[in-house]
């Protein structure tokens, strides 16, 4: 699948990428009073500066840092702090890394990985 990368460090490299995108969002919303959209565009710009190696390239960081802005731009996890979203990063990094092989080639898929990961961590908080 990806070379010399085994699936836990693969999935700790999407992990990763992901907390950091969704922290750094949350993190110029809630200490700069910035706006959401111009906060997660501002993640994914800088994530974009990440150097592209060959590993960073099939691991697909940038995208996983643009969809950790995803999840604190249109969510209500901002709210709730920053174990929220720990909580939805590690839904968010799972469900991207178990569904990706099946979603090659399809627009929305980040997008739509964040709303399920937004989704089930608001349900997950309220009913447990």
């Amino acid at each position: 699948m990806v070379g010399s990368l085994k699936y836990f460090e693969l999935w700790a490299l999407k992990f990763s990428a992901f907390l950091a995108g969704s922290f750094f969002c949350f993190f110029l919303q809630s200490q700069f009073q910035i706006r959401a959209v111009v906060a997660a565009a501002l993640t994914g710009f800088l994530g974009t500066f990440i150097p592209d190696t060959k590993r960073i390239e099939k691991t697909h960081v940038h995208a996983t840092i643009y969809m950790g802005a995803f999840i604190a731009m249109g969510s209500r996890v901002v709210d709730a702090g920053p174990w929220q979203i720990l909580w939805v990063s590690v839904l968010g990094s799972t469900i991207y890394f178990l569904i990706s092989p099946y979603f090659k080639g399809m627009g929305g898929r980040l997008g739509l990985i964040a709303f399920i990961s937004s989704l089930l961590g608001w349900a997950m908080r309220h009913w447990l």
